[in-house]
């Protein structure tokens, strides 16, 4: 809705005007003469003290969202009803997965630390030049590589974490100013 914003009729003004004041009409036709020179119509319909309105024009409105169409404030409206249940929804999703991840991780390197340790034992009961030294030697080197995959695993699963925590101290000021 277009506004129209009319300037307060000074009484000097209106002294000098004289009986033409009776004779102002609107633009749908009504006669404007019994009107206070401290009113002014905004709009079809509104009418509001002339400082109200001198204020909003020096502020650009009357309403701070009136600058925005009534159909964006539809749009991002429903935009955010369904996009921060849907974070919210992602978020624990994340979250879930991140604790599986850790849990899986901390099993493998306890599983890799522990094969190391049987390995490195059972390589110690053996002769060095039997096939089962060399076996036994082996399987404690690929146990230290899945220690050590295992920890650059959970490294990567902290950093992910310490994102996540980042964006939702971002995010979660909006999401909170959005939903009052």
């Amino acid at each position: 809705m277009a506004t129209l914003t009319m300037q307060p009729i000074d009484p000097v003004q209106a002294a000098q005007e004289g009986s033409s004041r009776g004779n102002k009409l609107a633009e749908d036709g009504d006669d404007l003469g019994d009107i206070d020179a401290g009113w002014v119509f905004l709009g079809k319909s509104d009418i509001v003290p002339a400082d109200l309105a001198a204020a909003a024009a020096v502020r650009g409105g009357l309403h701070s969202s009136s600058a925005i169409p009534t159909w964006a404030r539809w749009v991002l409206g429903g935009v955010v009803l369904t996009v921060v249940p849907f974070y919210n929804r992602v978020r624990n999703v994340e979250e879930e997965a991140v604790g599986y991840v850790e849990t899986a991780v901390e099993v493998v390197e306890h599983i890799a630390e522990v094969t190391e340790k049987l390995a490195a034992n059972v390589a110690g009961q053996l002769p060095q030049d039997g096939s089962l030294w060399k076996a036994a030697e082996e399987v404690e080197y690929i146990a230290d590589i899945v220690d050590k995959d295992a920890e650059k695993v959970e490294a990567i699963a902290k950093k992910i974490d310490n994102i996540s925590d980042k964006i939702d101290a971002e995010v979660e000021p909006v999401i909170e100013e959005l939903e009052k």
